[in-house]
């Protein structure tokens, strides 16, 4: 069974910048795992934050969601950080990370993005996706065609109501036509790049395919 590790700063971090992607694994029948670093205290209340994140895992039919226990603004890509991604790591030994990447205007996610390329130095696929906050130096390598999946991507965003009032939001007329301008015009304009509809953008951290392998596959090597 192919095992995949998701990692994030924040509850809606992971959503926002590889949701679909995991969706299309899940529909291969990988297992997927979300390892969430805080619970967003800086943004709103943790206890609601944590709720909305559950809701989102249950959505994206997650085996598990975890979270780290660190403090939201403060996460450093010291060995405190590293200690708390390898520990989930060797527990899950996962075929494929996703994580943030370090050109990114936070810290907390321009560090969570050095600490798992360090936690997972031996692991073979890394993959960076981009947030809100991502600056204009991310230059994706890989390219997900996002487009059966990006219907359940903004059903999973919608969950997040506590951070509808941030700039990346945009309001419908009603709550089913609500979700994140970032997800819309983002999905677009990565799609417009890679010649499809809607797509999800990566850098590559590390990317080994064995003779016969594919990204989306029941089985790995």
């Amino acid at each position: 069974m192919v095992s995949i590790l998701a990692v994030g700063a924040h509850p809606d971090d992971i959503e926002l910048g590889c949701s679909a992607t995991l969706l299309k694994h899940r529909k291969f029948g990988a297992e997927i795992y979300l390892l969430v670093l805080s619970k967003g205290e800086a943004s709103g209340d943790p206890e609601i934050r944590e709720v909305e994140c559950r809701n989102a895992a249950k959505l994206m039919d997650a085996e598990k969601i975890i979270f780290g226990g660190l403090e939201d603004t403060k996460i450093h890509d010291g060995v405190k950080t590293i200690m708390v991604i390898e520990k989930i790591i060797k527990e899950l030994n996962p075929d494929i990370i996703y994580t943030h990447s370090y050109k990114d205007t936070h810290q907390d996610h321009r560090n969570t993005s050095y600490a798992t390329l360090s936690a997972g130095r031996r692991s073979k696929k890394i993959l960076m996706y981009e947030s809100p906050t991502t600056i204009g130096d991310f230059q994706p390598q890989l390219f997900v065609d996002i487009e059966e999946e990006f219907e359940k991507k903004k059903e999973i965003m919608r969950v997040y109501f506590s951070q509808s009032e941030k700039n990346w939001w945009t309001t419908g007329r009603n709550m089913r036509e609500r979700a994140p301008r970032a997800v819309e015009g983002l999905a677009v304009y990565r799609g417009f790049q890679a010649g499809v509809e809607v797509a999800e953008a990566f850098e590559v951290g590390k990317l080994v395919l064995m003779a016969g392998e594919q990204l989306f596959s029941n089985t790995h090597k």
